[in-house]
């Protein structure tokens, strides 16, 4: 079935409530090419299987016997944050933003760490633009 430029795609069969959910509002409010459509699939997988294994983590204990009998973390935890890390990542390539960032105003880890600090330290009144360290930072063609 073909689609107009003005109907999303349907969702990929398979997708969860929070898969479906991430898809639909991506959807709502961004046009994207065939190539963003497949990291926009795999980042509502990775929310579905997030959503699995955090019921899993829910139903089983925090920690487990290792090899030799010891406490150690239940597996799952390791895995929620290696899902949680590649979720954010692929956001991050299809170009999300985080609350309260504009498209012009995306900030690399160090600068929101140091927007944060100043806020600290000096109050909300300081926080003013952060400069980028190099010049033309956000330009990359």
């Amino acid at each position: 079935m073909a689609h107009d430029e003005n109907t999303p795609p349907p969702a990929p069969d398979g997708l969860g409530e929070r898969g479906l959910r991430l898809w639909t509002d991506t959807l709502a409010d961004l046009e994207m090419d065939p190539d963003e459509l497949l990291l926009l699939e795999e980042a509502c997988r990775l929310a579905d299987e997030l959503d699995e294994m955090g019921v899993l983590l829910a139903n089983s204990a925090m920690l487990s016997k290792g090899s030799r009998g010891q406490p150690v973390a239940n597996p799952l935890i390791r895995e929620i944050r290696g899902h949680r890390l590649a979720l954010s990542r692929v956001l991050r390539q299809l170009g999300a933003t985080r609350p309260g960032e504009e498209d012009q105003e995306r900030l690399t880890p160090s600068q929101r760490g140091r927007k944060a600090a100043i806020a600290r330290h000096h109050g909300a009144r300081s926080l003013a633009p952060v400069r980028p360290m190099w010049p033309n930072q956000g330009d990359a063609s």
